[in-house]
């Protein structure tokens, strides 16, 4: 029994490298915006250092709508491990499959004046392929609502794999993309909104955590 635990602890140290890693990430922005860019990739998000939800800092994106054509849903708040820097170093990339991510959580607030549904998508580095996510639910305005995001293989909040499929995406995560649904009537209008995120946690599988968390080797993403 001794030598069948061991030999847990020693799977846990190889796999301690990404998936680790990868379990271990949270982002929570308190020394900056750690990379993370804007709706085109042009800018790094803005930088709050206080007024999160735990009243510590948190990154800004802010987008006209009167660039949402209302065909697609805009991505506003993007995560590359291609971007020059990576965004946070690109901590979260690599096979979320064999790290056993079920899914992620993070902290949001906007300030358009109408309830909204979120939007995501979780692709491979060079962004050919990507999942695309939906919340069943609207999040309310000028309020930090924590959104997740169940990814496990069959999960409802997956609403396409586009032209991959869940084991060709998930296996290479290098790039997070959140969007909303644009609401009805809102489209195109020259109206400055601020989308703001915090807290951007992976969730493991429980006993994926235990089993790191025994070996010593789950380190909190702290920048």
């Amino acid at each position: 029994m001794f030598r069948a635990f061991c030999a847990g602890l020693v799977a846990a140290s190889v796999a301690s490298g990404a998936s680790a890693q990868i379990v271990g990430f949270v982002e929570d922005f308190n020394a900056d915006a750690a990379a993370w860019r804007n709706f085109n990739s042009a800018s790094i998000l803005g930088w709050v250092p206080t007024g999160g939800p735990d009243g510590t800092a948190f990154a800004r994106s802010t987008y006209n709508l009167v660039a949402a054509s209302g065909a697609f849903p805009p991505i506003v708040i993007r995560a590359h491990s291609s971007f020059t820097p990576p965004s946070s170093n690109a901590e979260y990339a690599g096979d979320w499959i064999a790290a056993g991510v079920t899914g992620v959580s993070f902290s949001f607030r906007h300030d358009l004046p109408v309830p909204i549904s979120l939007t995501g998508r979780f692709a491979t580095p060079n962004n050919m392929l990507g999942a695309a996510t939906q919340t069943s639910y609207t999040v309310d305005p000028n309020v930090w609502t924590t959104i997740t995001y169940d990814l496990t293989e069959g999960s409802t909040d997956i609403i396409s794999f586009g032209a991959g499929s869940y084991a060709t995406i998930f296996s290479n995560i290098g790039n997070i993309q959140l969007g909303f649904n644009v609401p009805s009537g809102y489209a195109g209008l020259n109206l400055g909104v601020n989308f703001d995120v915090d807290n951007f946690t992976i969730v493991p599988a429980p006993g994926a955590l235990a089993l790191l968390g025994v070996a010593g080797l789950v380190a909190r993403r702290r920048r």
